[in-house]
């Protein structure tokens, strides 16, 4: 991001001096010009010519393990800056060999700097811890300002990576000790702006833009490639911690315009968060969606993986983006435990396990809880105000926004279209739907159960006859056709003169009389009693509930909208939220 226009004429006079040593046949000078211009790569940026001329003078070096080793070591740096690690490890590789065969402890240590730089993805962090606490061995026997600052800087990584807050403690001093001893600039520029991560992490943001702000003077000043990238990305994290708007506005247009100028998709993941957070939530989904056109499984697994599918989950959750959501929680939930981080811990992003929270209390699962007191733990642990305090508060499941959302019936009735406008979900059709759709038809109007139920069967029957009654309707039935059969007998019991049948008979019928009597009103219908409208309310209440788990399996945003503004009982209704609830398309 920017940048000092005198890099491009640094990079011009590199590769004249390159092309001027090839055609002497200078090696030396070859790789010399070749390393130069490697170091000023950008990290994220294109690499450019770098590893075309790096090659061309690690070939020539062929008779030189010396040259070779350092050679190979820049071209495997060449490649990890420019976001292409899998090229770079063979090369990182065989540096370590020339180096480790060679016995130089300055080259070794140059080696396993790029060494670790080609594992640094999600799932090599067992070999980083390893290979760094080995540079950190060889740098201690090496006078070399630089070879003792990549030591302390790995160091300081790894240990920021791991939540070791004593380690991270140490190497911040180490950096400080080692500006100070050897007054390099490159070393004041790192122990300055690591600091000043350092502060801002902790709360302290005066000291933070302190720090900052000479970082940014002397990388200037120096000509460090980074210096600039660094100082952006340091202003929109002290942004967001500190809720400047206009501030985090700037920061996001800087980022994007960067990210879709070079096409670094880490960059588009941290500005769609930094657009999130100044409000405009449209812009960051468009970028979230940008960031996964070609699906979270295609991220490179590398130095960038961790940061950017962290962000992606970020405003994934923000934008009530579910499917993205879900599927970078998943991705994520192997590396809890762990921070993430900008590169060389240019900026601490928090931990696994707030992001992990984020989306699960999207997606609504039950993991939410656990992963939300493990990241305030972390937090605790760092020292980290702000972060404590974005996991503190219970984040509430989002309700549906204004938009339009789809709740009806297609295909005939055999399945329903529910969900945002553009984005709906079919749903198999149940009766609580149809409940549903009765109720969101009304909005603010109380629905009695019993009227609910008459309403969604369709007959126009009154409440009375849409009740489920006391008496079997069978019974009733053979109630009555055995009143005909006993007028019938007794018709002939009286013809017969035969007085006790008749009285057995007159007994029976006044007994089913004072039955039916019982179970119907004055029209003869059934009775609706009280026991109806309780029936009625428990089944309207399993047929809502059962509805609404079936939308939440592919829509829990639309699911828990519905939740929040239905009410079940013996009067039903939906009570929307102004300016709040969605507007329904029934």
């Amino acid at each position: 991001m920017g940048g000092q226009p005198s890099l491009d004429a640094e990079r011009a006079a590199y590769a004249d001096a390159f092309l001027a040593a090839r055609e002497s046949g200078d090696v030396d000078a070859m790789a010399t010009a070749a390393l130069g211009l490697s170091s000023l790569q950008r990290f994220g940026d294109p690499a450019g010519r770098a590893p075309a001329l790096l090659h061309q003078a690690y070939v020539a070096a062929a008779d030189s393990p010396l040259l070779r080793a350092r050679v190979a070591a820049g071209l495997a740096r060449s490649w990890v800056y420019g976001n292409d690690a899998k090229r770079a490890a063979p090369f990182a590789s065989e540096a370590v060999q020339l180096a480790t065969s060679l016995g130089d402890p300055a080259v070794l240590a140059d080696a396993l700097d790029a060494q670790l730089a080609s594992c640094w993805g999600p799932d090599d962090l067992a070999e980083r811890l390893h290979i760094s606490a080995q540079l950190s061995d060889v740098a201690a026997h090496v006078d070399d300002p630089r070879t003792r600052l990549d030591a302390v800087l790995w160091r300081l990584t790894t240990a920021l990576e791991t939540l070791d807050v004593v380690g991270v403690q140490r190497q911040l001093a180490a950096l400080d000790v080692l500006a100070a001893e050897t007054g390099s600039p490159n070393a004041v520029f790192f122990a300055t702006s690591r600091r000043a991560m350092y502060t801002l992490l902790i709360g302290d943001f005066e000291r933070s833009r302190e720090l900052m702000s000479a970082a940014d003077a002397i990388g200037f000043e120096a000509g460090i490639p980074d210096a600039y990238a660094v100082q952006q990305t340091l202003l929109g994290e002290l942004a967001r911690h500190t809720a400047d708007i206009e501030a985090l506005r700037g920061c996001a247009e800087v980022f994007e315009a960067h990210a879709i100028e070079h096409g670094i998709q880490s960059l588009l993941a941290e500005t769609s968060v930094l657009w999130l957070e100044a409000g405009d939530t449209a812009r960051a989904e468009r970028l979230v969606k940008q960031a996964v056109a070609s699906g979270l499984d295609s991220v490179p697994r590398d130095v960038d993986w961790m940061l950017t599918v962290a962000k992606i989950v970020d405003a994934a959750s923000g934008c009530g983006l579910i499917d993205v959501a879900r599927e970078g929680m998943e991705l994520m939930a192997p590396y809890a435990g762990r921070t993430v981080l900008n590169a060389g811990a240019v900026v601490c992003h928090g931990v696994v396990e707030d992001y992990l929270y984020q989306a699960a209390a999207l997606v609504g699962d039950p993991r939410a809880d656990d992963w939300r007191a493990a990241a305030a733990a972390a937090y605790q642990r760092l020292d980290a105000p702000w972060w404590l305090r974005r996991v503190a508060v219970e984040r509430r499941p989002p309700v549906a926004s204004a938009r339009e959302l789809s709740f009806r019936p297609v295909a005939g009735g055999a399945v329903w279209s529910i969900g945002p406008v553009g984005g709906e979900r079919l749903v198999p059709d149940m009766k609580g739907l149809q409940y549903l759709r009765t109720l969101l038809q009304r909005p603010g109007v109380d629905v009695p159960a019993l009227d609910l139920v008459a309403m969604v069967t369709g007959s126009g029957a009154t409440v009375e006859q849409a009740a489920v009654e006391d008496v079997d309707v069978e019974a009733l039935r053979s109630y009555r056709q055995r009143l005909r059969h006993i007028d019938s007998e007794l018709d002939e019991a009286t013809e017969w003169a035969d007085e006790g049948r008749t009285q057995l008979l007159q007994n029976e019928r006044d007994a089913l009389l004072a039955e039916i009597g019982r179970a119907t009103g004055l029209s003869g219908r059934p009775r609706a009693t009280g026991g109806s409208g309780e029936r009625a309310r428990v089944a309207v209440r399993k047929a809502i509930d059962a509805a609404l788990k079936r939308i939440e399996a592919d829509d829990p945003v639309t699911a828990r909208s519905l939740r929040a503004t239905v009410r079940t009982g013996a009067t039903c209704r939906y009570d929307p939220v102004p300016e709040q609830s969605p507007r329904w398309q029934t």
